[in-house]
């Protein structure tokens, strides 16, 4: 094992408790978070506001999180301020924004003025890269190649990666004809993706639906994630669901094999507001309390880490 294998491990293992069970908050959101302020009807808010609004929300969440997945263009401040234990793992992304207006045939670009070793300066324990990906499409072999080449990147220096597929509806599918698709595409685009050198992968509870499926059926896809994962560690992203659906989403995927979870919008999402301060308040009372709900389940259910 070369030093910055060693340190690699090292580093991944940081995003874990003792026990190697991840709990982490996801908070690395740029233009979606944007997005999301909008479709509530707050606007206006300046590139300030919402670096003051994400500091709240890490200084409720962050100190009861093993992991937390952070930005540098509006998470600057919480890092700098010191906002972030020294005992949680820092994540922090890779990717451009802009992908979800790229159409059917969507593509990762890396950030020019942020790469791995710009996240090493900020202290960063691991990279992450979100990438839209269909393994139906053409696409999937450019997607590959960006993949691997950030792997590579970050090897390089040590740090691992943690790869986040995003299996997306494209126009010619109704949305019956995506749902019916959607625990394969899953299958099929995880089981090449874990080829890649990803150390970490962020993956989507493969079922559309949980509550049409049922548990005997959302237990048995799980275990079919898992095998595709094919020995490479995963973890549970909360896709803004409910906290109830997630709660049951965290054990039915620890029981298969995951090792925790890294949530976001389902769990500061009800705290967002146009006064900072408001938000902090909500974060440290419900989005917290919702929280600790998914990392006690995680702490009961998930599968340790397991690096090799």
């Amino acid at each position: 094992m070369t030093a910055a294998d060693d340190g690699r491990r090292r580093r991944l293992l940081r995003l874990a408790d003792a026990r190697g069970i991840v709990a982490g908050i996801a908070l690395d959101h740029r233009d979606s978070l944007r997005a999301t302020l909008e479709r509530r009807g707050i606007t206006g808010l300046t590139t300030d506001d919402l670096r003051a609004l994400k500091t709240r929300l890490v200084e409720a969440l962050a100190p009861a999180s093993t992991a937390l997945m952070l930005d540098a263009e509006l998470g600057e401040p919480a890092l700098e301020t010191g906002c972030v234990p020294a005992w949680v793992g820092l994540i922090m992304p890779l990717e451009a924004q802009g992908y979800e207006a790229a159409g059917d045939d969507r593509t990762t670009s890396l950030m020019p003025d942020f790469p791995p070793l710009e996240a090493v300066r900020y202290g960063a324990d691991a990279c992450k890269l979100l990438v839209p990906y269909r393994v139906d499409r053409a696409q999937a072999a450019t997607q590959d190649a960006t993949i691997a080449a950030a792997a590579a990147a970050c090897h390089e220096l040590g740090l691992p990666l943690v790869v986040e597929p995003l299996v997306y509806r494209v126009s010619t599918e109704t949305p019956d004809a995506y749902a019916a698709a959607y625990a394969d595409l899953v299958m099929r685009a995880v089981a090449r993706l874990a080829t890649l050198g990803a150390d970490l992968l962020k993956l989507p509870f493969p079922v559309a639906d949980l509550a049409a499926a049922g548990e005997v059926a959302g237990a048995a896809a799980c275990a079919r994630l898992h095998d595709a994962c094919a020995g490479t560690p995963w973890v549970l992203l909360g896709a803004g669901v409910a906290t109830d659906v997630f709660v049951e989403q965290v054990r039915l995927a620890g029981q298969a094999g995951a090792s925790g979870f890294l949530a976001g919008r389902g769990i500061w999402g009800t705290a967002l507001s146009g006064d900072p301060e408001a938000a902090g308040r909500l974060a440290a009372t419900t989005s917290l309390a919702a929280f600790r709900r998914c990392r006690d389940v995680a702490e009961r259910f998930a599968r340790p880490l397991d690096i090799r």
